[in-house]
């Protein structure tokens, strides 16, 4: 939020302070408002014809009061602005889709990426498919929001340890400007964003979370205060090479016993043989599907190889657990058919190994949404966040 100095300042905050109270919610009656974001009730309603002439709140009167009149009901106006929010997490394909004020996913395409795309190529892909994306009912953009499985260095604006190889220490934001001219663009881990998906709506969220996203390697997007925590250099939350007991891979980083190579899809396949298979299908879901499918039937190679990776799950989160305190630890990405079969084994190890679970009770929540859908989620969630903390509402005349 804006520091506040100024009347103008508080009066902005106070605005933003109403605004976001009704993100996530079916509305209230101003009064009811008033009591909730602490304000009288002259100066809500105040800030409430304001915001609501600009178009981001919208009054009805269809609220009962106890007198018989109808009292205003106020509600947010999702649809105010949109996102424009790019996936590129994936080696194979890229997502766009468009995402209102609330994260609801109201558009999406996504195009193939094949090894020889150059990244004119790719740009250009993106160009087009972004064009008719937004060509189809002319959306009002805040900006553009990428997620990518790569290192974001925030000082010299360059990816770092890419997923793809023709994305390594490239200015992103330079090419994408010139795409998206005067259009604000923002570039985020993809864990990160996966992790700002679970938060910014409603009263009941919980702002301290660590979110473990499990996609062609494992990433950690860190919460803290429902702000994203970077690290110095911004590069916090490299889960995929801490090592764990009983690795004895050796990784692409050159170490021994490395997460990434026990807790993987693709270390699972290497074990189990099936890594041609892995790469020959469209989607790694299709795979964790089929891991799951043979697990039920009790396929002694799954079951083993799977139940070892969930216990190094357990072993790692335990150890995330005694140096955070978050509310919850939630797991997510393409490992979720498997979930089910193994979020007990991970629990119990966990809370087993963790110090601090003896005293207050590790809360640990398992989602199966796809990956894409996360990131889109999280990159409308980042864009809302920087529109409040940099542009809202300086346009607008408030009382």
């Amino acid at each position: 939020m804006k520091n506040v100095s100024t009347t103008v300042d508080v009066k902005i905050a106070n605005a933003v302070k109403i605004y976001t109270q009704l993100r996530g919610n079916t509305g209230f009656s101003k009064s009811q408002l008033a009591q909730a974001v602490h304000l009288s009730f002259a100066s809500v309603s105040n800030m409430c014809t304001a915001l609501e002439e600009e178009g981001l709140l919208k009054v009805t009167n269809n609220i009962r009061s106890t007198g018989g009149r109808k009292a205003a009901k106020v509600t947010f106006n999702a649809d105010y602005a949109h996102t424009l929010v790019i996936d590129m997490h994936h080696t194979q394909h890229i997502y766009l889709a468009i995402v209102n004020l609330e994260n609801t996913i109201i558009e999406s395409t996504r195009f193939e990426v094949i090894p020889s795309d150059s990244l004119d190529i790719i740009l250009d892909n993106i160009h087009r498919y972004s064009s008719d994306l937004m060509r189809k009912t002319k959306y009002n953009i805040l900006g553009v929001c990428v997620g990518i499985s790569a290192v974001f260095n925030p000082k010299t604006k360059t990816l770092l340890q890419s997923s793809n190889p023709v994305f390594e220490r490239v200015n992103l934001l330079t090419y994408l400007a010139d795409l998206f001219p005067n259009k604000k663009i923002l570039v985020e881990n993809d864990a990160n964003l996966a992790a700002l998906s679970q938060t910014g709506l409603g009263e009941t969220c919980r702002k301290n979370i660590l979110f473990i996203f499990f996609t062609q390697g494992i990433g950690l997007g860190i919460l803290i205060n429902g702000n994203l925590y970077m690290g110095t250099n911004g590069f916090a939350g490299e889960l995929g090479h801490l090592k764990v007991t009983g690795g004895t891979k050796k990784c692409k980083c050159g170490a021994l016993g490395c997460l990434r190579t026990v807790a993987t899809l693709e270390s699972i396949a290497q074990d189990l043989g099936e890594t041609t298979l892995l790469s020959s299908l469209p989607s790694s879901v299709l795979y964790t599907t089929s891991l799951a499918e043979r697990y039920s039937k009790n396929e002694t190679a799954v079951v083993n190889r799977v139940n070892f990776a969930a216990e190094k799950m357990g072993e790692v989160m335990s150890e995330l657990f005694d140096l955070f305190n978050p509310e919850e630890i939630v797991l997510g990405g393409n490992m979720g058919a498997l979930f089910p079969y193994i979020k007990n084994t991970i629990r119990e190890h966990s809370r087993e190994l963790s110090n601090l679970s003896r005293e207050v009770d590790l809360q640990i929540r398992f989602i199966d949404l796809k990956t894409f859908e996360l990131i889109q989620k999280g990159g409308g969630e980042k864009m809302f966040q920087y529109w409040m903390e940099h542009g809202f509402p300086s346009n607008i005349e408030l009382i």
